[in-house]
């Protein structure tokens, strides 16, 4: 992953724990213009925010397949933490 994407990623994923779908979008946006690998991440991401949408938070299939996702330990740590 881009350097410069990871800080991105991580609040991207603090924000869905959040419940914050606005800013988790914007994001994973912003991280998936610095590196386009992250393709898989920000479908997870952008599911999980239509899920805190329409049920208020991210189910734990969704946290467990970001957590599936995620290709570090610090990343994964980010998941961990951010979910309920």
């Amino acid at each position: 992953m881009e350097t410069r994407a990871r800080p991105l990623a991580e609040e991207a994923i603090r924000a869905l724990g959040r419940g914050d779908a606005p800013s988790a979008r914007t994001f994973i946006a912003e991280a998936v213009v610095l590196d386009h690998s992250l393709g898989a991440l920000a479908d997870l991401v952008h599911l999980a925010c239509s899920e805190i949408e329409e049920d208020d938070q991210v189910s734990i299939a969704t946290w467990n397949a970001l957590a599936d996702a995620v290709a570090s330990a610090d990343l994964l740590a980010v998941v961990e933490t951010s979910r309920p």
